[in-house]
């Protein structure tokens, strides 16, 4: 009788790591075929892209990792941009971005000069693209940092 139980629990287990990895696996393979593509003809912005049971949609950002002091600072910057991204495709939001570069005055002639970057984004839209989720983050062949979002669309 305990080995019934046993055994049936090992096969309950068993079967649910295997349906849990096929999803694993198409994402994996999703996010290598963006990386390929990305490689060859880079881009950034939004793309609708199918594969044989689903169509995604991609929002691609690139940025300058020397901008950023921390690795969440930048990854947030990312989510807020592919966000702009995806809302100016479906929804024709009017975003502006500028960079300010501030360096304060140093009171020696020896002393050294910081300079602090801000950039601030504003966006004027009438919609909401809510649940992108982070496909893949990797480095581009120029050293910048890439990162997909993507979000499953109907087809």
């Amino acid at each position: 009788m305990m080995r019934k139980f046993l055994l049936s629990v090992l096969l309950c287990s068993f079967t649910a790591m295997v349906y849990a990895q096929s999803f694993d696996q198409e994402r994996i393979a999703l996010s290598k075929f963006i990386e390929r593509m990305f490689n060859n003809a880079p881009f950034e912005g939004c793309r609708i892209v199918d594969d044989y049971d689903n169509s995604y949609l991609l929002s691609v950002v690139e940025l300058d990792k020397s901008k950023y002091k921390t690795s969440s600072v930048m990854n947030r910057v990312a989510q807020v941009k592919s966000q702009r991204n995806a809302g100016e495709f479906f929804n024709g939001t009017q975003s502006y971005s500028e960079i300010t570069i501030r360096t304060p005055k140093s009171e020696e002639k020896g002393g050294k000069e910081m300079a602090e970057t801000y950039e601030i984004i504003r966006t004027n839209s009438t919609g909401f693209v809510q649940q992108l989720a982070l496909l893949t983050q990797f480095e581009s062949n120029n050293g910048t940092a890439v990162f997909v979002f993507y979000k499953k669309v109907n087809k």
